[in-house]
């Protein structure tokens, strides 16, 4: 029997609250990618032997981070769709005009303000960002166009959609250079095939939890055993597969089993620490750390997991003062 929308979140409010407390954890991941994320040039740790600094930037950086802008394509599939019980024109422009103030307005104002602090003007910065984590929202933007074409194709081909989908994410033959990316159409599809057939998200993945789990750790171990051969890549790509389905279960099983939950003042802030957080890098916490406790490996370890979170912390701040006053 077909689910209604209402008989969907009035059973199954947990996977709005799995989506709600993921946000912060995902945009976290997100600032790890953009924090010292190289792995010195030529380093394999087979091949060059134990750096635990380098280490720690393949596991958290090279691998974990993978999952993070998939899940967000995903999630955006999905919230665009679930809530549409009737699909057609006016239903289309009331979602396009939302998404003009929510990412296409934040996607000029912040691409400007580092246009400006970079000193780069060209029309081209704004289709190759000039505050380069930007190219979610273009994506984002392209695929939220692109919405009628994916609800005809779920409707007419179902999985068959899915299916033609996965030859171009694993081959890149979609990219546009710059432009959208295969994984944006293809894992916000994957969120919109779900929203539309109005599936349960933790029930869907929940069938299959201990499999994920072990696929993820199995490739998440294999790329960092690979890093940087040719092998890499094709073990990312399964990885941002099989990882949504298991940072869901996990994150599911967690607020389950605990009473473990991010207020909600932080949840709503990771829009605002996506936006700011290349902008302003908050490069005096670096300067002083260094200033404080010097570059030894330890040192530097303490400073790649812990200064992010305290740049995190800082921004929640503002963004908690900054709703206080409005």
């Amino acid at each position: 029997m077909k689910r209604t929308i209402a008989s969907l979140i009035m059973g199954t409010v947990s996977q709005f609250q799995v989506i709600n407390q993921l946000r912060l954890p995902l945009i976290i991941l997100v600032t790890y990618a953009h924090s010292y994320n190289e792995v010195a040039e030529g380093y394999s740790l087979l091949g060059s032997g134990w750096d635990t600094y380098q280490v720690l930037k393949l596991v958290v950086s090279q691998t974990l981070v993978k999952a993070a802008m998939p899940m967000f394509f995903f999630i955006s599939g999905y919230l665009f769709f679930v809530n549409v019980e009737k699909w057609n024109w006016q239903t289309y422009q009331q979602k396009i005009k939302r998404r003009v103030k929510t990412l296409l307005i934040p996607y000029i104002i912040w691409n400007l303000l580092m246009a400006v602090k970079l000193r780069v003007f060209s029309p081209s910065i704004f289709w190759e960002p000039a505050n380069m984590p930007l190219w979610f929202l273009r994506d984002l933007i392209v695929v939220s166009l692109l919405t009628p074409i994916i609800y005809i194709g779920v409707r007419k081909l179902g999985w068959w959609l899915l299916m033609l989908l996965l030859p171009v994410y694993a081959t890149g033959i979609w990219a546009i250079q710059p432009g959208p990316t295969p994984y944006a159409v293809c894992f916000f599809t994957f969120g919109a095939f779900m929203g539309i057939r109005k599936m349960n998200i933790i029930e869907t993945f929940a069938k299959g939890e201990t499999l994920w789990y072990l696929l993820s750790a199995a490739l998440g171990l294999s790329m960092v055993l690979t890093y940087p051969t040719p092998i890499f890549p094709v073990l990312m790509l399964c990885f941002r597969l099989v990882s949504i389905a298991a940072v869901f279960c996990l994150a599911n099983r967690i607020l389950t089993a605990t009473s473990i939950r991010i207020p909600q003042v932080a949840c709503d802030s990771s829009y605002f620490i996506f936006l700011a957080h290349y902008v302003f890098f908050l490069s005096i916490i670096d300067t002083a750390f260094f200033s404080l406790f010097g570059t030894s490996t330890w040192s530097l370890c303490a400073h790649f997991l812990l200064c992010p979170l305290l740049k995190v912390t800082i921004f929640v701040i503002i963004y908690y003062l900054y709703r206080r006053i409005t």
